[in-house]
């Protein structure tokens, strides 16, 4: 799934937000733990359907020149003093981060990467509360789609309850269509990356999930906000 940066997405997000709290996300500075200044907030990615999903940081205190990805999960706000904390974080993680650059486009591999290095902290948030219904285990989702394909009936009883055993049949081949034709796959239609960037954030709660601990309320409100904004004004 594409990733966007949120004035590409959102154009008038600054006059959406428009409460002083988080109309310029360039005003926020990047903490690790206390004063330990990492750097400062450049931009938010969001996905396609408008969630936000990482922080844009520029590292300067830390590694000067060095723009890198944060997942918004491990982002705890601090609305009212324009400040960000990311708990745990050290400067060696920071320093083998991939870099990122807005020109770039962040596929499967630069995530994994990226998660790689902050799941230390990940793990961390593995109590948390996660708001939303959006956010769904593999292990749910693998259950549901089992439990789909157990409450399809079987392709020989879709035949009618007057029909023939030799109807059955010739209806049953009628379906398949020929043997020699070729059929496309799922990855064909569906590439694995884009099957797995779809639910990843979904299931990844521990680097995208929006928690109350973290003072995620206010972040989830202007997501809402925004998504229902542009909505509007596809409908207008």
């Amino acid at each position: 799934m594409p990733l966007h940066r949120l004035k590409d997405y959102y154009p008038n997000y600054r006059e959406t937000l428009a409460d002083g709290q988080m109309d310029s996300i360039s005003s926020y500075s990047v903490y690790a733990q206390g004063e330990d200044k990492v750097g400062s907030a450049k931009d938010l990615l969001v996905d396609d359907s408008g969630h936000f999903r990482y922080l844009v940081i520029d590292t300067g205190p830390w590694i000067f020149g060095k723009t890198v990805l944060l997942p918004i999960g491990l982002a705890r706000f601090d609305y009212d003093n324009t400040r960000v904390y990311v708990d745990g974080l050290t400067k060696p993680q920071v320093e083998h981060l991939p870099e990122y650059d807005s020109d770039m486009v962040v596929d499967e591999h630069y995530e994994e990467r990226v998660r790689g290095i902050y799941q230390p902290i990940a793990q961390g948030r593995s109590s948390r509360q996660f708001l939303g219904h959006n956010y769904i285990p593999a292990e749910a989702q693998n259950d549901s789609r089992a439990g789909d394909l157990r409450q399809m009936p079987p392709l020989g009883n879709m035949a009618s309850a007057t029909a023939t055993p030799a109807d059955a049949v010739a209806g049953d081949l009628r379906r398949m269509g020929p043997i020699a034709a070729p059929t496309r796959t799922t990855t064909e239609t569906y590439p694995s990356s884009l099957r797995h960037d779809a639910s990843i954030y979904d299931q990844e709660t521990g680097f995208y999930g929006l928690s109350d601990e973290d003072n995620h309320g206010l972040l989830r409100s202007y997501e809402e906000r925004l998504a229902a904004h542009r909505s509007r004004n596809w409908v207008e």
